[in-house]
Formats: C-alpha cells, structure tokens, sequence
C-alpha cells in the first residue's frame, strides 16, 4: 500500500470517528433507566462471579472505519485474559470478557453498556473508551456502584472528584500539560507560546494544565486558537499563531487538527517553529498525516512503554502472548494492543488481590489500595499506585520526539504521584498460587 493511501485510510478512519461522535452525543451524562443491578445495602455483591467465571465487559467499535483505530486495545485484552484463562484462572474461575461494538458512538454506548449490565450481568467495565462515549454512561456505572475501571481516555472529570467505582486508566489531560508547559519553560525560557486547542474539554483541560505548567516562568502566551472538532483544517488559525509571533507552538488536537497546522506552518508558511503536540498523537496515524518529513523534530508527551523498546523484558513477554494468543487477528504486536494488556495485567493483579471470595466491594477495595505495583511495561519508568483518595494509577510522562519518521524516547519519566508513600495491602490466602503477573512474571507456556 503507497504513503499517500495508508494517508487517507488514517484521515479516513479519525475523521469518521469525528463525525459519528459530534452526531450523536444525545447521551449526556449518563442513562435515564432506573433498572440495573443494584443489591441491598450490606449484601455482598457477587453479580458476574461465580465458581468458574468472572464475566467482564466493555465498549469499544469493532466495527466501521473507527475499529481500525481503535478495536486492537481490546484485542490486546482480550489476549492477555485468555493467557490468564490458559493458566487456570483466577481462583479456579476464568474471565469471560464481553467487547460490546459501540460504533464509538455515544447513543450505541449508552444500549451496550446497558446490556453488559442488564443482561449480561457482568461484573464490572474495563476500559471504556472516549470523552464522549464514556460521558454517556459514566453516571450510570457510578449509580449502581459498578467498577469502572482503567478508562481509556484522560478528562479530569472522570477522578476529580473520586468516585468509589471509577479508576483512570491514563494521565489526565490537565498533568499532561502541566507537563508539557513545564518543558516549554525549561527549554524556551523566553518563548512566545502559542496555544491551539479543542473546542471542548479536551482543550480546556490542557489549556488549564499549560498555565500551571508555565507560570512563573518567562514565557508568555501570546495567541489561544480554537477549533471545532468537526473541522480539520486548522491552516486560518495556524496563520494567526504566526502573524501573533509566537516562536513555539503546543498543540491540545486529535490527529487531522494537528498534522493541518504542522502542514500548513511547513509547507504553506515555510515557518520551522518548534511544535509540541499532546499524547493522542503519539501514533504512527499522525505521522502519516503530517508526513515523516513536516513531522521531524515534533516532539509528544505519552506514558509507558511503547512497542519499540524490545530491550524490556516486559515488552518481549508481550510479545510472546500476542504470538500464542492473537484471537484471529494478524500481524505484530502493535502499541494499542500493547497498552490492552498492560490494562487487563492491572485488572489481574486487582481480582487477584481481592481474594477467593471475590465481590465488587473486595475488588474495588484492592484496586484502590495498589501499592507501587510494577506493571510488565512499567521498568525504567514508574509503579502504579492508588488509594481511596487516589483513583490515577498512571500518573508519570514521558517525552518522546519523531526522528527519522518514527516516535523514539526523548528524555527522563516525570512523576505526578498524588500518593508517594502507601502500604502495600497483606495478600490474601491463596494468593501465591495464582498466575503471576507484572515485572517480575515470567512468560509462561502455557497449551
């Protein structure tokens, strides 16, 4: 397939996931059905476990151009739960995980979710995907104490304030531009920042973490551009970022947004003004649409490790289960699958702590009692760490820069950690016999 194909085929699928998510977000904030599976209070609540399974869901698309994007997070779970099932389980009882095809539409989440809990009873969500898709049932899980757990999206919102069943499952928007704004004003002490920014949360959240991450610094904000997420080319507010003379740019956008402004300011504006751009275009889709060349030199913030560092052991050991178990998929293990199975490694290592005798309230427990776990991908980099007041297991960044078109590591991980000291919770009985995971875990063979 040429450059210029696998170009299109990328716009095609990010701006299609655009569209149906600005279509469709009637959704709101949560459901109106008060039906659910809420137990008395006092009752331990067992729904999705029984003596040979744990059943667990969770909405992503499968299908329609947004899969392309999207679906191999789930498939990356999916692989490491069936590597957990192969070795017995979890207290004898295998985990029947439930992907639920939203269409990453907001109005579809909204009857998925609704039939994971519904009908298909089960026992939490992991990993929810999407600003959008998840706002439409974020309340709905909550009300009914559900786990919610490791969601795959950054709005401050979804731990500020804590809920007792939801986790982040990335660092929020506004620590990344903290971050980011900090290594603005260490690297362009006197610099003229120019701003573009999402027309929604998204933006907001980054533009506030920015602020935060400058202030007290020299640098100077001398331009804030807008755009609506519907809209991809962004060259008009590129030029008033230049005609306001901005001298660096940080860029909160999604994929088209972003590599439209870098484009425009290389090829149409011939302007090489340094770029930094948000996690969500550490990818090889962003590449693709600014092209290697216009690309070169811009420089990301992201989290973990990434599928290219094969000197860690714990990316091999990934490797080594997408090889066994690729659930009829093909290919390389890439960066989204990768990302899948460091988020269903927590969900183990969660069940497991939580004991035989396994109900929301243990689970929910565990999970927010993770002391510096060492997750497979989490070497030279930080541990996971949770508590009751806590619910942001990843809260470390990591700078990464495109060089030679490809993204590579670019400097030292930064710690955020609201909970530097913790203690870690005493194992239950049995937990020694359970399938190893995290740093430590060897990769085993299993049939």
């Amino acid at each position: 397939m040429s450059v210029k194909k696998l170009v299109w085929t990328a716009l095609s699928v990010v701006l299609v996931a655009i569209v149906l998510m600005v279509i469709s977000c009637g959704g709101g904030d949560g459901t109106s059905s008060s039906s659910g599976t809420t137990k008395p209070v006092g009752t331990p609540d067992t729904t999705g476990v029984t003596d040979t399974e744990i059943k667990l869901g969770t909405h992503y698309p499968l299908s329609g151009n947004p899969a392309a994007a999207y679906a191999p997070i789930s498939y990356g779970m999916k692989a490491f739960f069936d590597y957990i099932n192969a070795q017995g389980g979890i207290y004898g009882r295998k985990i029947n995980f439930i992907i639920g095809d939203d269409h990453y539409n907001p109005a579809d989440t909204v009857e998925v979710v609704r039939k994971l809990v519904e009908q298909d009873k089960v026992f939490g969500i992991i990993s929810g995907l999407g600003e959008e898709t998840h706002s439409a049932v974020w309340k709905y899980l909550e009300e009914r104490g559900i786990p919610d757990m490791s969601l795959s999206t950054g709005l401050d919102k979804w731990t500020n304030p804590i809920a007792r069943n939801r986790f982040a499952g990335n660092p929020d928007y506004v620590t990344e531009g903290k971050f980011l704004g900090q290594y603005i004003a260490k690297t362009y002490p006197n610099g003229k920042l120019g701003i573009l920014e999402q027309s929604d949360q998204l933006g907001q959240d980054g533009d506030k973490g920015v602020r935060e991450g400058i202030e007290g610094s020299n640098v100077e904000i001398v331009d804030v551009e807008q755009y609506d997420v519907i809209v991809s080319d962004v060259s008009a507010q590129t030029q008033r970022l230049k005609n306001a003379g901005a001298d660096v740019l940080i860029v909160f956008a999604i994929p088209p947004q972003a590599a439209s402004l870098v484009n425009t300011a290389r090829k149409t504006l011939s302007w090489d003004v340094p770029i930094v751009v948000s996690n969500i275009n550490c990818s090889e889709i962003f590449i693709l649409l600014a092209t290697p060349e216009n690309a070169e030199g811009i420089v990301a913030s992201t989290f973990g490790k990434q599928v290219y560092d094969t000197d860690i052991p714990g990316v091999q050991k990934y490797m080594k289960i997408w090889d066994k178990i690729k659930n009829g998929t093909t290919g390389d293990l890439n960066n989204f699958e990768l990302y899948g199975m460091a988020v269903a490694e927590t969900t183990v290592w969660g069940l497991e702590m939580a004991g035989k005798d396994l109900t929301r309230e243990s689970f929910l427990d565990a999970s927010e009692n993770m002391c510096k776990f060492w997750c497979s991908t989490c070497e030279d980099y930080a541990p996971l760490t949770t508590s009751p007041t806590d619910h942001k297991g990843s809260e470390t960044l990591i700078l990464n820069k495109v060089e030679n078109g490809k993204w590579i590591t670019a400097g030292e991980p930064t710690s955020y950690e609201s909970t530097p000291d913790c203690t870690p919770m005493t194992p239950p009985e049995g937990f020694d016999q359970q399938p190893k995971v995290g740093m430590d875990a060897p990769f085993v063979e299993t049939p």
